[in-house]
């Protein structure tokens, strides 16, 4: 897969002057991005990860971009994930920053986290997760959520994102998409840079992959996640920009191969979901045993199978009934498809 090993100029002479930022994470692609957007207010999309190394990596991209922490006048943020705000705070103590960010953040991180933690222990249940296996996952689940939290506190955010917004931040005139699926306070920004059309899309619209739904986690609303990301990538089907600039994977201008590439493999998903339940009954759990090999890939995928399973019942296809706190889900015969 392409890759970008240092920050780099995103373009050509041709292209929109923006620069790429890039620090490394330990699952794949093994990098996340952020961009700088120049103008005479410095506008950042995104804040990279969680840690000292994250820290370091963002500090030298700047300062080879010809730009300190300090001087960052707005950062914009594309939705709650721990790879994509984890310099907050660096950034905010260093100077006079505005902080954008999506107004779900702040419904989410008002609940609490036993709230989170009861609600995750009673969804992993009920996706089959065994009872050697569940506390162990309720564990990290809240801890991510937890570490979260302490890198984006509520406080830090100064603007609130809502849905049909329209944002003029520095030079830039950004329409902000609710695109969830893969979290659900995902947004992503449209605006025009130079001549062209372009969309700062976090972890939409990505090349050659599409992110993982994972919506929530296992907090409620797990089970809506398969259908959150069709629609958003429906939305975007509205949508033409001339050049993608993605949280992961290479800046590129495939952007209605890339969303259609998404929708096709989410359908791969619910079919494979689908033709894997065993007429006596199948939970979730077992399907992605079956489907992936190791922890990552099987956390990745359980809670699209999950939605893809609610999918599939909402249309009449499976049937559902809880067996000691275990759903077990049988194929319904039906002539039809799955969408």
């Amino acid at each position: 897969m392409p890759r970008t090993n240092r920050s780099e100029a995103a373009g050509d002479g041709s292209r929109p002057p923006i620069r790429r930022l890039e620090c490394s994470v330990d699952w794949p692609p093994g990098h996340v991005a952020s961009y700088l957007l120049p103008g005479d207010e410095r506008v950042l999309v995104d804040a990279g990860a969680i840690g000292d190394e994250a820290e370091e990596k963002l500090r030298t991209d700047l300062t080879a971009a010809d730009c300190e922490p300090g001087d960052i006048d707005h950062l914009l943020l594309t939705h709650g994930h721990s790879d994509h705000v984890g310099q907050v705070q660096m950034i905010r103590e260093a100077g006079d920053v505005t902080v954008y960010a999506p107004d779900l953040i702040r419904r989410r991180w008002n609940r609490s986290l036993e709230a989170v933690r009861d609600a995750t222990r009673a969804n992993l249940r009920e996706a089959g997760v065994a009872d050697d296996r569940l506390e162990p996952s309720v564990d990290r689940l809240v801890a991510a959520h937890r570490s979260v939290r302490e890198a984006l506190p509520l406080e830090a955010v100064d603007v609130w994102i809502e849905r049909g917004d329209r944002l003029t931040i520095g030079d830039y005139e950004f329409e902000p998409i609710y695109t969830p699926g893969h979290h659900v306070t995902h947004f992503c920004y449209g605006t025009t840079v130079g001549d062209e059309r372009v969309l700062l899309s976090g972890d939409v619209a990505i090349e050659p992959f599409r992110a993982a739904a994972i919506h929530v986690n296992f907090d409620d609303g797990v089970t809506e996640g398969i259908d959150a990301f069709r629609d958003a990538l429906e939305r975007l089907q509205g949508y033409s920009f001339d050049r993608v600039y993605p949280g992961h994977g290479p800046v590129h201008g495939r952007f209605d191969e890339a969303v259609e590439r998404s929708r096709a493999d989410l359908e791969e998903r619910i079919r494979r979901s689908f033709e894997a339940l065993e007429p006596a009954g199948t939970t979730a759990v077992e399907i992605a045993d079956a489907q992936t090999d190791g922890l990552y890939e099987r956390a990745r995928v359980l809670p699209e199978i999950v939605g893809s399973l609610s999918h599939l019942e909402e249309r009449g296809r499976v049937q559902s009934q809880l067996d000691d706190g275990a759903r077990i889900f049988q194929p319904v015969e039906s002539n039809g498809g799955h969408t």
